[in-house]
């Protein structure tokens, strides 16, 4: 034998996979399909439709039962929350303190309950989940509507635009001393669907789907529209709100593009929501045991079969080994190790060939990829100093902000660290506010060196560096994340900044870290209108201006990095050119 397998070291691939395919594949499929044909075949659909309908009746009580389960839930919140001392009138009790902890206790833990609402007939009350799509909140305020108006619960199938998650707004009337309905417990409810039929079912080809009475279709998942236009032109999913409320399985031929297909469908009413659930596959799939589960054809295919596996083993270490070994190069290349090599000894021609290519692939890939890196740190030296140079040559049209930027940026970074923000986002925000005042190149050198008070025009104009700088950066894509700290480093919390006047979260969180880092060394050095402040002072004014001014979040970072000494105490600087008080009129909004 082994003189007979020799040549084989030098075969070919396509040859080995040839035979493997040939006496693996096709001789035992010809020989056991001559006795499996026509065997079983009732018998085991039957089978197999027993455990479909199996499947189905556990996922009509999970759902049915679930649904209940919320309902009753709510009805007792209800109640209880009406039984429970306080006063007479709803609305006032809605709104009592101890309204939302009641609700928010009792409906806690409850991991498929998306949002809870109890209200009054008026619609007012608590609420808890986060504000929905306009989608949702109509099937909520159609149910909430419902129920009122029928006295009793009011199921709402929605499904969720953005997640494709099936919801039910599930809205329970409790009735209060009068035996009409004083309030409305209401619930935002997943429904596992899919992930409970495929606790019975493979998920392979099975499809899930929800109808209402007349048919439509509400929600689908492993379902295409051409299926879905099937399994409505057929007809198999109306009229199950007449029949009695047991799971049906009907059979129906889908005419596709892809041709004809008959489908395995079960239709499981869910409780007296109005609706079912359509579970269904493609038959050829759900009998696919019939092939299986022929005894008969054992005997006769044994031999056939053993002899397939010795050739299909030792054709699949033949090829599947260097396969497996070359793979696990070229992964180990794909993850930047490019100094990893192929042996190519020992190998069938074609892969010691392909080994050999590889091989020196990667070695031309490792020296691009060297230049390629050595060019980028370049490059990135290069931008980076660039941006240094031209902060630096902004700075120095006056001795008094002489290494401002600088400045800014090296307390601006250490702020973000201690928001724990991600290193590149520091990195970015040191970049922007080395940039931040780069607008007063636009800015008359009269006005920037002017020791004594500034007018209206020229406070009006040294305000306009904001947003000559943000014009200025908006045309350079690689530094259009920049802009929004250029433009808004000057903006108030308390929204009296400049030079839109947003305030609170509007003022993005870099143009917040920044105009921090600004104000603390506009303060601690000295300017020809003000005298430098110690660091002590410097930090009194700032912790004053949270919520004035500051963003106490970024704030309480600073004085964070402060005390564990990160904050740097800046050099002052040349003394003012003349007298001048701690603040001048143009205030620590405008001191950079």
């Amino acid at each position: 034998m082994r003189h007979i397998l020799q040549p084989l070291r030098h075969t070919k691939l396509r040859y080995l996979l040839f035979l493997a395919l040939l006496l693996s594949g096709i001789i035992p499929l010809v020989v056991s399909n001559t006795f499996l044909i026509g065997q079983n075949r009732e018998r085991l659909k039957t089978e197999e439709r027993t455990q479909l309908t199996q499947a189905a009746e556990s996922l009509s009580r999970e759902v049915t039962g679930r649904l209940e389960d919320v309902r009753i839930a709510l009805y007792q919140l209800g109640g209880g929350f009406l039984a429970a001392p306080g006063p007479d009138n709803v609305e006032a009790r809605l709104h009592q303190d101890w309204a939302a902890r009641f609700f928010h206790e009792l409906s806690a833990g409850d991991s498929d309950l998306a949002a809870l609402r109890v209200l009054d007939r008026d619609g007012s009350g608590v609420r808890f989940g986060p504000e929905d799509l306009p989608e949702v909140q109509k099937a909520r305020d159609d149910a909430f509507a419902a129920a009122l108006e029928k006295g009793h619960t009011v199921f709402r199938f929605v499904v969720h635009p953005s997640t494709h998650e099936p919801l039910v707004s599930v809205a329970v009337p409790v009735l209060g001393k009068s035996e009409a309905p004083e309030l409305v417990a209401q619930a935002l409810v997943r429904l596992p669907l899919t992930e409970t039929v495929f606790r019975h079912e493979t998920k392979g080809e099975v499809g899930t789907l929800v109808v209402d009475g007349s048919g439509k279709i509400l929600w689908s998942d492993g379902v295409g529209e051409e299926g879905q236009a099937a399994l409505v032109r057929s007809g198999v999913a109306e009229g199950f709100s007449q029949g009695p409320a047991l799971p049906l399985t009907r059979e129906y031929v889908a005419k596709t593009s892809a041709g004809k297909q008959t489908m395995l469908a079960q239709v499981i009413p869910v409780g007296d929501t109005g609706w079912a659930v359509v579970v269904q596959k493609p038959a050829a799939a759900a009998f696919a045991a019939i092939n299986r589960m022929v005894v008969g054809a054992i005997a006769a295919t044994a031999l056939l079969v053993l002899l397939a596996l010795f050739f299909a083993a030792f054709a699949a270490r033949r090829v599947s080994l260097p396969i497996q070994r070359l793979a696990a190069t070229s992964h180990e290349i794909a993850e930047g190790n490019f100094g990893r090599r192929m042996e190519a000894h020992g190998l069938p021609a074609e892969l010691a060939d392909l080994a050999r290519d590889f091989n020196r692939m990667s070695g031309h890939v490792e020296s691009y990829v060297s230049r390629l890196r050595e060019a980028a740190r370049v490059n990135r030296e290069l931008f980076i100093g660039s941006i240094r140079a031209f902060a630096a040559a902004i700075d120095a049209k006056d001795p008094y902000t002489r290494g401002h930027s600088e400045r800014v940026a090296s307390v601006s970074r250490v702020i973000a660290r201690n928001l724990s923000l991600p290193e590149e986002t520091q990195q970015k925000i040191w970049i922007a506010a080395l940039l931040h005042d780069v607008g007063k190149i636009g800015v008359e050198d009269q006005v920037l060196r002017k020791v004594g008070r500034l007018t209206d025009e020229e406070y009006e104009q040294m305000k306009a560096h904001t947003v000559i700088g943000a014009e200025i950066m908006s045309s350079i894509e690689q530094l259009r994340e920049a802009v929004p700290v250029i433009r808004w480093h000057h903006e108030a919390w308390n929204g009296r900044g400049y030079p839109d006047g947003k305030k609170g979260e509007e003022i993005p969180l870099w143009a917040r870290i920044v105009s921090v880092a600004d104000t603390f060394d506009a303060v601690t050095t000295n300017r020809p209108y003000q005298q430098a402040y110690d660091i002590e002072e410097a930090i009194a004014i700032i912790t004053k201006l949270t919520g004035q001014r500051f963003d106490a979040k970024v704030v309480t970072a600073f004085l964070r990095a402060y005390e564990t000494g990160e904050v740097a105490t800046p050099d002052p600087g040349p003394a003012p050119r003349a007298e001048a008080g701690k603040i001048s009129r143009i205030g620590v909004g405008a001191l950079s």
